[in-house]
């Protein structure tokens, strides 16, 4: 990582470099990430390749201002943490494995960040994250509104447990360091629904094919649009630049056009399930 490389990740989130890798500098950090960058799977979508290699990571969320999934988040929060001298690891995770199985694993990734002689769970790949990292101690934290809680169930995996109005019940991840490159495939490998989410204004903004919804601290869901769902391509575009900061160029009008398409499939399907299920 040089200079250059830290100082656009830096200026994305609008934070100063801290003087020290000091345990509130990573707080300040994580805090600004996750009010700046959504997580979204936009070129997952669009059949655009996921690269995880430093470059490509630092061009996307350092230049081109854009979100990403969890295994490109995590990793370019990695890269800036460990630019700034914190001892950063990658590890292995399961979103919601006590009801799904072991065959979450590797669907999903976090961190574990050494400072100040503790270490700390550090996840901004999540779309809906903890307000801040949490010490890997097994406890309840109490963060905001929110109250979350770490469990350590054997020598080498831990499971995270979120508040009741979460979009997840839990993520477990285990100790051992993982390399980027052991995710190329699996980021590559489903498209799934459009998934756009940021928090910030005391809200978390989430964008589902064409639903956009907002849900208070106190976990109300409160519809963004009073139809709740989005009907021209212009509103889209102007939800995802406005709402959500994805920049357009980056798309390009066939980009966001696509994409536009691809959500009208998938809202139709939403609603026929939803049909069905009655």
């Amino acid at each position: 990582m040089t200079t250059p490389d830290i100082d656009s990740l830096l200026k994305r989130i609008g934070c100063p470099r801290p003087p020290r890798p000091d345990a509130p500098a990573l707080r300040g950090l994580y805090r600004a990430w996750r009010r700046h960058v959504p997580y979204e799977n936009i070129d997952t979508q669009l059949g655009r390749p996921i690269i995880l290699e430093a470059g490509d990571l630092i061009g996307k969320f350092g230049h081109r201002r854009r979100g990403g999934q969890c295994f490109e988040a995590n990793a370019a929060f990695a890269l800036l943490l460990r630019g700034i001298g914190y001892e950063a690891t990658l590890v292995d995770g399961a979103a919601d494995r006590e009801t799904h199985g072991d065959e979450r694993w590797g669907g999903h990734n976090a961190l574990l960040v050494r400072s100040q002689d503790e270490t700390w769970l550090v996840d901004v790949g999540l779309a809906d994250p903890f307000l801040e990292p949490l010490p890997l101690r097994e406890g309840r934290y109490r963060l905001g509104e929110f109250e979350y809680a770490l469990e350590r169930l054997d020598e080498e995996v831990w499971r995270a447990h979120h508040h009741p109005a979460a979009l997840l019940s839990s993520v477990d991840f285990r100790t051992a360091a993982r390399e980027f490159s052991q995710y190329v495939a699996r980021a590559n490998s489903e498209r799934g629904q459009l998934m756009v989410h940021l928090h910030k204004d005391g809200y978390k903004h989430a964008l589902r094919a064409r639903t956009v919804r907002r849900v208070t601290r106190a976990g109300d869901t409160q519809a963004y649009t009073q139809a709740y769902t989005l009907t021209s391509v212009e509103e889209f575009a102007r939800t995802l630049a406005e709402v959500f900061g994805v920049p357009l160029d980056d798309l390009g009008t066939s980009g966001l056009h696509a994409l536009w398409a691809i959500t009208g499939e998938q809202h139709t399907r939403w609603l026929s399930n939803r049909a069905n299920a009655r």
